[in-house]
């Protein structure tokens, strides 16, 4: 049984759709309500937020491992506002959390479309997973498995995931995809209403996903400078097959770099928020899950 469901938005504060999804929902409350649960919004990075930036002194979403969470010296703005920020929405590991289901909007400025990002492992999670993209045939799921201790936003809850839509340029709205987000919430919370209320609904038994296998990072001279970019025949083909021998960097001298490695499919193609982390692009392996029932 779901009790409470928070959607999330503002967690990198210069990715606006699901900062003004939350700004209207709490402007009109009654669009978010069902029956058998209570939804609650939350502003996650006000400052960054105000100052339409992604963080303030680190990423946010990348601040809710337990092991940070449950260390005291750590003192950066995002430190203590995770700490904060897990009072109200978990705790983590929690057996009476606050929230069962995290739902976290963000965007990306990759060509990914209507897109789902989950690292959660539960049945419920998976179940709402298959529901939606029974209603949204388009919609992409990519299964995160990156690092050791997950330490994202909806990590805090036992059920949820992150949802991300693209190309939507920092610190930007665009109508289109403020939409998609907004009627994928909708589905999101008639699915969670329906598992309440017992309805017999009829999932389909796997959903196709693309699940992590590695980062790709430009290339880089001695000094760790970048002196290459997306070849232009790779930019905007998130969730297409990379062969081996295609075109992948084109160098400031005009060399193009060509993929070495399996064929997998790219995502997160040169996502400008990921320079600083190091990765040009996200590999992936299309698998097929089973949906418990």
């Amino acid at each position: 049984m779901i009790n409470r469901v928070a959607i999330t938005g503002g967690t990198h504060g210069n990715e606006l759709t699901g900062v003004y999804l939350v700004k209207k929902w709490q402007k009109n409350p009654s669009l978010i309500e069902r029956k058998s649960f209570s939804t609650i919004t939350e502003l996650m990075n006000k400052q960054a937020i105000k100052e339409v930036r992604r963080y303030i002194d680190h990423d946010l979403n990348r601040s809710f491992g337990l092991s940070d969470l449950l260390n005291n010296r750590l003192d950066s703005y995002e430190a203590k506002l995770a700490k904060e920020l897990n009072s109200i929405l978990g705790k983590k590991g929690s057996d009476t959390p606050n929230v069962d289901f995290i739902v976290d909007l963000h965007t990306t400025t990759s060509n990914m479309g209507l897109s789902i990002v989950v690292s959660n492992m539960s049945r419920i999670t998976w179940r709402a997973i298959a529901y939606l993209c029974q209603k949204e045939p388009n919609l992409k799921v990519y299964r995160w498995q990156g690092d050791i201790e997950n330490a994202f936003v909806d990590s805090i809850a036992p059920h949820g995931f992150a949802i991300e839509v693209g190309a939507v340029p920092q610190g930007v709205l665009r109508a289109d995809l403020f939409l998609k987000t907004e009627t994928l919430i909708y589905h999101l919370l008639d699915f969670i209403e329906k598992e309440n209320l017992g309805d017999n609904l009829e999932l389909p038994n796997e959903v196709e996903i693309y699940d992590h296998e590695k980062l790709v990072d430009y290339p880089r001279d001695e000094n760790g400078d970048i002196v290459g970019m997306v070849h232009q025949d790779r930019q905007d083909r998130d969730f297409t097959l990379i062969k081996k021998g295609e075109p992948l960097f084109l160098t400031l001298d005009d060399e193009v770099i060509t993929y070495k490695g399996e064929s997998l499919y790219t995502l997160f193609v040169n996502e400008s928020a990921y320079y600083e982390k190091g990765f040009a692009m996200t590999l992936a392996r299309k698998r097929v899950v089973s949906i418990m029932k």
